[in-house]
C-alpha cells in the first residue's frame, strides 16, 4: 500500500519522517533558546530583500 502511494502521489516515508523531525523541531527548539530580542530594522528590511530576489529568480528559471 505504501509504495502505491509513494509511486502515485510522490511522497512515501521519507516524507512523512521529515514532516515529523520537523515539526519535533519547532515544538523543541524554541524551549531551548534564551532571551531574544528584536531584529534590528536593517535586519527586518533584507527579509523582503531577499524574497523579492528569490522570487525574481524563480520567475525568470521558470520559463
Amino acid at each position: 500500500m505504501n509504495n502505491i502511494m509513494a509511486n502515485e502521489y510522490g511522497f512515501g516515508m521519507g516524507s512523512v519522517l521529515a514532516i515529523v523531525v520537523v515539526a519535533l523541531m519547532l515544538l523543541i527548539l524554541p524551549l531551548m533558546m534564551g532571551p531574544v530580542t528584536a531584529p534590528s530594522p536593517l535586519l527586518i528590511l533584507m527579509f523582503p530583500v531577499v524574497l523579492l530576489f528569490v522570487f525574481l529568480y524563480l520567475h525568470f528559471t521558470s520559463k
